[in-house]
């Protein structure tokens, strides 16, 4: 659970969190809940691309594992890099 302390993983959490705040916001009328939602979206963004990163630049799984978890961040933004960081331990090792 080491990963779950990874800048990224952490970001991905924030951007969850301020997307849910935006929401909130926005159902209330308030205006600044648009900006809420923009920023967290960018940090989604962020999230998502610095995911593909990592699973394309490890060097720690095979290449049917890395296809695998490049298939599940690309095809699942948001969800599919922070179970990459949740599950994916240490070297070598892949909770399945």
């Amino acid at each position: 659970m080491n990963n779950l302390k990874h800048p990224n993983f952490l970001l991905a959490a924030v951007s969850v969190i301020l997307f849910i705040i935006g929401i909130i916001m926005r159902a209330n009328s308030s205006e600044a809940g648009t900006y809420v939602i923009i920023f967290s979206l960018i940090l989604g963004a962020i999230h998502w691309v610095w995911s593909i990163v990592d699973v394309v630049g490890t060097t720690d799984m095979k290449p049917f594992q890395k296809r695998f978890w490049l298939i599940i961040v690309i095809a699942a933004p948001g969800i599919g890099g922070m179970l990459y960081y949740a599950m994916h331990q240490r070297s070598g090792k892949i909770v399945t």
